[in-house]
């Protein structure tokens, strides 16, 4: 009996004890300039089981709508509702292995053939994408490139889109046409954020401008643009904001008890999830 009252006594303890630690870890993450969301994120895939599991799936890409884990498998995300599973993700009707994205929309598979991830046109999500797309030209020269991770929309106007390759380096394309009977080519191509800048290989980011939206993340750091004067531009309405891509030392410090964060929403281990407040 009086065993089973120190046993009983020491998981209260521990208990007690995560409660604690994951409340200074909701507070720290607040304090960095996230707001804490009504809402848990259930998706027991993408969660360890304890300390010493290593082997729960983990998040590749987080578009919003949808989680692909880093072997490419594709799940459906609801965030706001369960879905029958009485989770907040479910794996995708699709055989479809990820091993590029554009825009968080097409994708390229296995299969080195182009998909669509969402909805299109009254197209279903996971058809292929034909060749009589109109913008199937631009998909077949930004992805077909077997080191391209991951690519991102800069400048429509100007043309020029962000390239993420397995060498975990951004590079900035400007694509264009010689004339308007040619066809659609890479004009140039520069290193845009580098490994050397950011002390460690770039493995995810966004880019939507000046704005929180846009960050990198590194094996070790995750940067994200930050208002260096947001007390004034968020109280002024002609104060500008001026931001800077910065290290965030909260979620770097953190980063192994971050499941998911795609520069708007960040989900925790403990299945707390926030949303970028500034």
């Amino acid at each position: 009996m009086k065993k089973r009252i120190i046993g009983i006594s020491l998981l209260f303890i521990m208990v007690f004890l995560c409660s604690a630690c994951n409340g200074t870890v909701t507070r720290d993450i607040r304090h960095a300039g996230f707001s804490v969301s009504n809402n848990k994120f259930i998706c027991d895939a993408f969660y360890p089981e304890n300390n010493d599991d290593v082997y729960y799936k983990k998040v590749k890409y987080f578009t919003g709508k949808h989680i692909i884990d880093k072997d490419g498998h594709i799940y459906e995300v609801s965030l706001g509702q369960l879905y029958e599973n009485r989770e907040n993700c479910k794996r995708a009707n699709t055989d479809i292995i990820v091993k590029a994205i554009y825009d968080n929309k097409i994708v390229k598979a296995n299969d080195n053939k182009y998909y669509y991830l969402e909805e299109s046109n009254n197209v279903p999500s996971y058809s292929l994408v034909s060749e009589t797309d109109n913008s199937y030209e631009l998909y077949s020269l930004l992805l077909s490139e077997e080191s391209v991770e991951k690519v991102i929309t800069a400048d429509s106007s100007k043309g020029i889109y962000y390239v993420l390759k397995g060498d975990g380096i951004i590079y900035s394309y400007t694509i264009n046409k010689a004339d308007n009977n040619s066809p659609l080519r890479i004009a140039s191509r520069s290193i845009i954020y580098d490994e050397v800048t950011y002390n460690a290989k770039i493995v995810d980011f966004n880019y939507a401008g000046e704005s929180t939206k846009t960050y990198i993340k590194t094996d070790s750091n995750i940067y994200r643009m930050i208002a260096s004067n947001y007390d004034k531009c968020s109280k002024y309405a002609d104060v500008k904001c001026d931001y800077e891509m910065k290290l965030d030392e909260t979620l770097t410090k953190y980063k192994d008890r971050i499941i998911v964060y795609n520069g708007e929403v960040l989900i925790t281990d403990y299945k707390q999830e926030f949303n970028v407040s500034k």
